[in-house]
């Protein structure tokens, strides 16, 4: 079986495929539990909403932090592996202290855990793909690993809502959600394994460990921190997937609707993801990440001028075909430029950067929306504008990615 996968995917990595796997799964095993948390919070254990706000607020604040720190303690062993298997085996044990919760300290432990196993995971994984892959190949890498996490994020509330058929057991559920992050720990256990990064395969002998300094940073390029510029300026426009929801209700759209938008971006955003990375490989990111401005902006215009919900589907389209490329392609070109030493530690300081600036969208465009909901849309639009132009002066300015890739 393992032979055949590895015949029919030799394009990629075997392990490529495996990783996205095991993180459809925790995927799966993550959205199960968001999916049903607020009436567990709510119902089972009669927390309030502004408890479960709180929580979240701190929680993902410290996911952020966590991906950071993961990616210096991966450069400095230099091996992935671990804080991988750490970070899902976190994930695994969030679970019970959920499930078994009979009040807020529990949730809170159970919560802490799940996003500090989030914020632990995706640092490792994303260096590793650069490790393991070739720059030729990272973009397509990417975007099958989107891809795949993109699918778990469907079939997980997917579950939920047919298990919800059967039982309203909410603490049953939760215990089948738990099993898929078992099969993830023992995939990434079983099939993952250590390499150098391509450009320091040969002849080089493999170190147990590698002090990192702040000395380290000054040998990024201006690439990578205008990479994390445009990134922090796009970001800006990309405000929370609610908006979407409560403005299609504005312009009449039935509940279902709204409640589907979710899942109408993801099921595009899965569309997108693979072919977006591919061509990358082939035609530079900086050229595609254009694609992922113009569908953003577009969104917006849409939003703005609809006078009914068939416009504001057609924003939702454009919403998923921006959301997953612009990661992919965003994390694909801070792979290509950043030194192999510290490549952990420049794609957590990308991640905490898009954390601040995610948070900074959502305040803004939350006492935005206090005045009218289009004006949400307003700002989204010529913030994405703006984060265009400065590609263009900048980025923009490489013809071809290949061109401009770091030796080390």
């Amino acid at each position: 079986m393992v032979k055949l996968l590895k015949n029919k995917f030799a394009h990629l990595p075997f392990e490529i495929w495996a990783l996205t796997f095991a993180n459809l799964l925790v995927a799966v095993a993550t959205t199960m539990a968001f999916s049903i948390s607020p009436f567990f919070i709510t119902t089972v254990l009669g927390l309030s909403m502004f408890s479960m706000g709180a929580m979240e607020g701190f929680t993902e604040a410290l996911s952020q932090v966590c991906k950071l720190s993961s990616g210096i303690s991966s450069d400095y062993f230099r091996k992935k592996k671990p804080t991988l298997l750490f970070g899902v085996f976190l994930a695994a044990l969030s679970k019970p202290f959920f499930i078994l919760a009979n009040g807020s300290m529990a949730v809170m432990i159970s919560k802490i855990l799940e996003r500090i196993s989030n914020g632990v995971i995706a640092t490792p994984r994303d260096a590793y793909v650069a490790d393991i892959c070739s720059s030729s190949k990272r973009g397509a890498a990417y975007g099958v690993m989107m891809t795949g996490k993109t699918i778990g994020c469907v079939i997980g509330p997917l579950l939920v809502s047919g298990l919800i058929f059967f039982t309203e057991d909410y603490r049953l559920i939760l215990w089948i959600g738990f099993l898929p992050v078992i099969a993830a720990l023992f995939i990434i256990w079983k099939y993952m394994h250590e390499a150098n990064s391509q450009e320091d395969k040969v002849g080089t002998e493999k170190k147990k460990g590698s002090s990192i300094s702040f000395e380290d940073m000054k040998h990024l390029p201006s690439k990578y921190w205008m990479t994390i510029g445009i990134a922090a300026v796009f970001m800006l426009a990309r405000f929370s997937d609610g908006f979407l929801a409560l403005r299609l209700k504005e312009l009449g759209a039935p509940l279902p609707v709204c409640t589907a938008t979710i899942g109408i971006f993801n099921f595009i955003s899965v569309l997108c993801s693979y072919p977006i990375g591919r061509l990358s490989d082939k035609l530079g990111r900086e050229r595609l990440l254009y694609f992922s401005y113009i569908s953003l902006i577009l969104c917006n215009v849409c939003f703005i001028f609809a006078g009914d919900m068939w416009l504001g589907l057609v924003g939702v389209l454009l919403w998923g075909a921006q959301r997953s490329t612009s990661q992919i392609l965003f994390t694909a070109l801070i792979a290509d430029v950043a030194p192999k030493k510290i490549i952990g530690t420049a794609i957590g300081l990308f991640y905490i950067v898009l954390g601040i600036s995610s948070l900074l969208a959502g305040s803004i465009s939350g006492w935005i929306a206090n005045t009218h909901l289009s004006n949400v849309f307003i700002f989204g639009f010529f913030v994405s504008i703006l984060a265009l132009i400065i590609h263009a002066l900048t980025l923009g300015r490489f013809s071809s990615y290949k061109e401009s890739l770091r030796t080390t």
